[in-house]
């Protein structure tokens, strides 16, 4: 007769230890792709974005050039005074935050006001009435320009004054003499040179940044040129003996 007791037993052992075994072996593998990725000791961990923005520095470099302050600066000069339209150049050094020195040379006719083409020669040329001479002046400044109001005012505007020397070569042509007319371009192969020396003050403004790049400027000059006695004659009887006077100036250019 057989014991079912002693049957069962070992068989309710052996399926609690396999039940067990796999439940183990289940959580192992449910465990193991964790542990598969683990630091190693001593490595850097990985960035979990690996996208990088980088910025070029060739932008920055060029805006840190365009905000440094410019110590010199040169270009052109329209002027205009009661003679006509005249040009120029200028050159600017700057020794500190208030002071500079400026090269300017200009090349303007000298005239009377008054002279208007009026009269005509040989019956289809208009010539002017009573004009001996086109007279024209080269004045070769030299100076200093000091700027004001430095401490209150922005610094998009300077405001200046200048003070120079001048010395003026002063080219006279003859225009209609003992009867003779003579061509604008013809006269210049009878011209005759004089040179003179004066001074010029005046007053006036620059605008925009003071960092690297354009210019802009306007003024206002006073020439004193003295020729002496008895002058250069423009119109008969009429010689003019001081070349200076009153010029307006725009200035254009570069600093840097």
């Amino acid at each position: 007769m057989c014991n079912f007791d002693t049957l069962e037993r070992p068989s309710l052992l052996m399926r609690i230890t396999i039940t067990i075994s796999a439940l183990c072996l289940v959580l192992l593998w449910a465990l193991s792709p964790g542990t598969a990725y683990g630091q190693i000791t001593g490595e850097v961990p990985l960035p979990t974005d690996s996208t990088m923005i980088f910025t070029p520095a060739r932008p920055l470099l060029e805006e840190i050039a365009s905000n440094s302050v410019a110590d010199r600066a040169a270009g052109l000069d329209l002027l205009f005074s009661g003679s006509g339209w005249g040009v120029g150049g200028f050159y600017l050094q700057k020794l500190s935050e208030t002071f500079s020195l400026f090269g300017h040379a200009a090349i303007t006719p000298r005239r009377n006001a008054d002279e208007v083409e009026s009269v005509w020669y040989n019956g289809y040329i208009p010539i002017v009435a009573n004009k001996l001479n086109r007279l024209f002046m080269f004045p070769v400044t030299v100076g200093a320009q000091y700027r004001l109001f430095s401490a209150t005012l922005q610094e998009t505007f300077r405001p200046f004054v200048i003070a120079g020397v001048t010395g003026t070569p002063i080219l006279q042509t003859p225009y209609l003499q003992q009867g003779r007319f003579y061509e604008f371009f013809e006269s210049f192969g009878h011209g005759t040179w004089h040179f003179r020396m004066g001074g010029m003050f005046g007053i006036g403004a620059s605008f925009g940044s003071l960092g690297k790049g354009s210019f802009i400027g306007v003024n206002i000059r006073y020439y004193t040129i003295p020729f002496g006695d008895p002058g250069l004659e423009s119109l008969a009887a009429l010689p003019i003996s001081n070349f200076g006077g009153v010029f307006l100036s725009l200035s254009v250019g570069s600093a840097w």
